[in-house]
């Protein structure tokens, strides 16, 4: 694990200085995440201008959700979007090879390599608009404060393989970008709790693409609306979603020629 976290450091690091080399553009990247969330913020706080409740979600749940989709959708684009790009394109071009050479993980190799350094900036964002909202939650007992990072990382988790099956197709079709398009367009519908959406779109969130687990469950989480068998069920869930992506990684990994084919 020590050896997998300095080459995570390194990868970033490496990424930080390409991004420093440009810094008006870091600058006004960052402005440009400060205004969107910014807005989101305000849409919220207008909407709540007009009731106190919205299908049982208060303003103070409302936020804390919020926050917890910019953490999800930024934690994808600090380096899981820059990868698994990356990744699809060197198997079409066959230079996976230079990956699976070395004496490490492929799976790690090809799926946390490359950072979107301003995604921070968005994850910072979503963090300060967690503890907003918490602020306006009455009480928050030991167990949502525990329950919350735990259920976050399982949303992290869930993006994470759901992420690792689409770009595997890459294996065996020659673009599958659109997929990948697909997911970013569900990805908006994440803003909003998932039960204020109609039973098809609910059910289409919750298990094919699980972006609405990845972000509302969270927040229920700290909010008091999960319980402990609810919170063990994702555990179990997020996990072997990993376990059969990374199965499913493997499967498609076999399929692969190189350039040396």
């Amino acid at each position: 694990m020590i050896r997998y976290a300095r080459l995570l450091r390194l990868f970033f690091r490496t990424e930080l200085q390409y991004e420093l080399e440009y810094r008006l553009n870091l600058i006004l990247e960052i402005l440009q995440t400060v205004v969107v969330t910014a807005t989101s913020v305000g849409a919220v706080l207008v909407l709540f201008s007009y009731t106190t409740v919205l299908n049982g979600w208060d303003l103070g749940a409302m936020l804390v959700l919020l926050g917890c989709f910019y953490l999800v959708q930024g934690f994808g684009e600090l380096v899981l979007q820059p990868s698994f790009e990356k990744f699809m394109e060197h198997v079409r071009l066959g230079t996976l090879d230079f990956a699976l050479l070395k004496p490490a993980s492929a799976q790690f190799l090809v799926t946390l390599r490359h950072f979107q350094v301003v995604a921070l900036a968005q994850m910072a964002l979503g963090a300060i608009v967690v503890a907003v909202g918490l602020g306006r939650i009455p009480s928050v007992g030991a167990f949502e404060a525990i329950g919350f990072p735990i259920a976050l990382v399982c949303g992290f988790a869930l993006i994470y393989a759901l992420l690792l099956a689409l770009s595997t197709f890459a294996f065996w079709f020659v673009r599958v970008d659109n997929l990948m398009a697909l997911y970013w367009s569900f990805m908006d519908a994440g803003r909003f709790p998932v039960d204020v959406y109609p039973g098809w779109l609910r059910v289409t969130l919750s298990s094919a693409v699980p972006i609405g687990v990845a972000v509302t469950v969270p927040a229920q989480m700290i909010a008091g609306r999960l319980d402990a068998i609810g919170l063990g069920f994702l555990v179990v869930g997020s996990a072997t979603a990993f376990y059969l992506a990374s199965r499913f990684w493997r499967l498609g990994l076999r399929s692969y020629t190189g350039a040396s084919a």
